[in-house]
C-alpha cells in the first residue's frame, strides 16, 4: 500500500508538532507519508519544485493564496478553515477537529476522485473463506493464505468469525509473548476483539464514527505475519454478533486503511456472520474436499440456497473461487453442479494426520506450492502481486 504524500502548511508549529505525533503513533504512520511548512516562501518553493512529489496539500488560507496566485495547482488542495475568503473551489475542512476524523476526511477526498486517483485505490480487499461442509480444511487454507499474501509484502488482517475458534492458530502460545501491532505496545495491552465490538456499537448507537485506531485492538501475529485479533474468551459475545455487528466490524478493519486484503474465516453453518461475510466478501474462495460425501452435501446445500434466494445466490457464485482440498493427484469425485469447475486443487499431505498434536500449523513445500498459485488467482486487484514489487 502506498502512503498518500501529505504536504501541511500552516504557521503555528504548536500545531504541528501534535499532528506529526499523532501520525507517528497512529496506524495513519502506513497511510501518510507527510511533509510540513511553517513559511510560506518555503512552501511555495517546495511545490514549484516538487509539485510532482505531492498528492494532496493541507494548508491554511495564507499558503493556499500564495499557491493560487502562483497558478492553478495540478494536486487537490483543502483548506484547513478558520474563517475568511478563500476560493469556493477550494474544499474546506475543520483546522480544529480530532486528528483521526480530519485525517480520515483527507484520505476518502483523496480516493474519492478529486485528487484524480482510483476510488477504489487503497481499499482492502475482503477475501471469504467458506465450506458448506465442517472438515474441508477451511481455517488452515485461511491461516496459510494470509501468510503467503504476507510474504509478497501485503498487509494483511485475519478475522476468525466462527463461533468457537480453531486452536491452531493460539494454541500454547500467550498473548503477551506475541509482537506488537507497533513499536513499543505489547499484545497485552491492545483492547481486542470483544472490546471493540462493544466501542463499535456503543458508537453506532450515538450516531457517531468509532474514534480509536486499530492499534487499540489488533496485535501482530509472529506466524501469520500479519495482524488480528486474540481468540475471544466467551463464545456469546460471538453468538450475539448479528449482521450488522459484522458488517461494521470489517467496515472497521477496512477504513482503517492498514491492509491490502482483509481474510475472513467464517463457520460451515448458516448463521448471521456467515451470511454478511458472503455479502460483503469481494472474493469467496468456497472450499470444497475431494469426497464424495462433501460433494454431495454441498450440492444440496447449494440447491437449498438457490431456491431461498435465487438473486443473492447468484451473486455469491459471481464472486467464489471454488477450490477443492485434500487432493490425491486427479479430483476425482465429480463436483456438485453440472458444469461446476474447480480453479485450483491442493494436495492432500496425509502425514498431517499421522500423530501430530492437536491444533497444530502444519507445512509442506507441496502445500505451499498450492497456496501461491491460490494466492495468485484470488489476489488480482490493484496490485501487481507476485513481481517483487512492494504493496506498502
Amino acid at each position: 500500500m502506498v502512503p498518500v504524500r501529505l504536504v501541511l502548511s500552516v504557521e503555528d508549529e504548536q500545531y504541528i508538532e501534535p499532528f506529526l505525533h499523532y501520525v507517528r503513533q497512529s496506524e495513519f504512520d502506513r497511510r501518510l507519508s507527510v511533509t510540513v511548512f511553517s513559511r510560506p516562501e518555503a512552501f511555495l518553493r517546495y511545490m514549484e519544485t516538487s509539485e510532482q512529489l505531492v498528492d494532496v496539500v493541507l494548508a491554511e488560507n495564507k499558503f493556499l493564496d500564495m499557491l493560487l496566485n502562483a497558478g492553478a495547482p495540478r494536486v487537490p488542495v483543502i483548506c484547513l478553515d478558520e474563517g475568511g475568503e478563500i476560493s469556493e473551489k477550494v474544499k474546506r475542512m475543520s483546522k480544529y477537529q480530532p486528528l483521526h476524523q480530519l485525517l480520515s476526511a483527507v484520505l476518502e477526498y483523496v480516493r474519492g476522485g478529486a485528487g484524480g486517483r482510483d476510488a477504489a485505490d487503497g481499499k482492502s480487499l475482503v477475501i471469504g473463506v467458506y465450506s458448506a461442509v465442517g472438515g474441508c480444511g477451511k481455517t488452515t487454507v485461511a491461516i496459510h493464505l494470509v501468510k503467503q499474501l504476507a510474504r509478497k509484502d501485503c498487509k494483511v488482517f485475519y478475522l476468525n468469525l466462527e463461533t468457537v475458534c480453531s486452536g491452531s492458530l493460539f494454541e500454547g502460545q500467550s498473548l503477551y509473548e506475541s509482537r506488537s501491532l507497533y513499536e513499543g505496545q505489547t499484545a497485552a495491552g491492545g483492547r481486542g476483539l470483544a472490546r471493540l465490538l462493544y466501542d463499535l456499537k456503543a458508537a453506532s448507537e450515538r450516531g457517531e464514527a468509532l474514534q480509536q485506531p486499530m492499534s487499540s485492538y489488533a496485535y501482530g501475529h509472529p506466524f501469520l505475519e500479519g495482524d488480528t485479533f486474540g481468540p475471544l474468551d466467551n463464545i456469546k459475545e460471538m453468538l450475539e454478533m448479528g449482521r450488522n455487528d459484522t458488517k461494521g466490524l470489517i467496515d472497521f478493519i477496512v477504513d482503517s486503511g492498514l491492509y491490502d486484503a482483509v481474510v475472513v474465516d467464517v463457520d460451515s453453518y448458516p448463521n448471521d456472520r456467515t451470511e454478511m461475510v458472503a455479502e460483503r466478501a469481494d472474493k469467496l474462495i468456497w472450499l470444497l474436499a475431494d469426497d464424495w460425501n462433501v460433494m454431495r452435501k454441498t450440492g444440496i446445500w447449494m440447491s437449498h440456497l438457490e431456491k431461498a434466494d435465487p438473486v443473492a445466490f447468484g451473486q455469491r457464485m459471481g464472486k467464489s473461487l471454488f477450490v477443492v482440498n485434500k487432493c490425491m493427484g486427479e479430483i476425482s469425485n465429480s463436483l456438485p453442479r453440472p458444469g461446476m469447475t474447480a480453479e485450483i486443487a491442493l494436495s492432500h499431505i496425509p502425514s498431517w494426520n499421522e500423530g501430530n498434536r492437536p491444533g497444530a500449523l502444519q507445512h509442506s513445500p507441496m502445500f505451499q506450492k498450492d497456496m501461491l498459485k491460490l494466492c495468485r488467482s484470488v489476489y488480482t486487484r490493484n496490485y501487481t502481486y507476485g513481481t517483487g514489487g512492494s504493496a506498502g
